[in-house]
Order: C-alpha cells, then sequence, then structure tokens
C-alpha cells in the first residue's frame, strides 16, 4: 500500500495540496504522535510538491486557511489508520 500513496509529516505541504485540489486520503496518527498525511498518487502531484518547495505556487488566504481548518478538524476529531 506503501507505494499507491505519497506520505509526508509536512502539516504546510498537506495543507497547501489539500488547498489545491488533491484528496487528503488518510491521515494515520498513533497515539500523541503526529499526524502522517497520506495523498494517493497522482501524475501531477510530484511536480505541484517541487514547485511548492521552489515557492512557484499561487494559493488565495481563503483558500489556504479553509484546507488548514478541515485538515486539523480531521486530524483532532478522528484517528485514522493507514493500514486498514
Amino acid at each position: 500500500m506503501k507505494h499507491d500513496y505519497f506520505t509526508t509529516y509536512d502539516l504546510n505541504l498537506s495543507t497547501t495540496l489539500v488547498a489545491l485540489g488533491f484528496t487528503l486520503e488518510k491521515i494515520s496518527k498513533k497515539g500523541q504522535a503526529r499526524g502522517l498525511f497520506c495523498f494517493k498518487k497522482h501524475p501531477e502531484l510530484l511536480p505541484t510538491i517541487d514547485r511548492y518547495y521552489k515557492n512557484q505556487l499561487s494559493i488565495t488566504p481563503k483558500q489556504l486557511f479553509d484546507s488548514l481548518k478541515a485538515i486539523k478538524n480531521r486530524l483532532y476529531s478522528n484517528v485514522e489508520e493507514l493500514d486498514q
């Protein structure tokens, strides 16, 4: 299953990807550990991540903060296991 997903612990990257329309498939969180964000691989995913790290993306503040709020709600209210 690991090969079907891009995973990251980076909340800011995950928020940006969600704001750009990528689907956050799962959040794996065990105990008090931080969440592991899992995105299904897509042809545009890795190029978008590359543009993120090069500061070449443009997102409205509303998109960004709406996505952050949605991810935090999901992270703190629902625990999902990657192996389910």
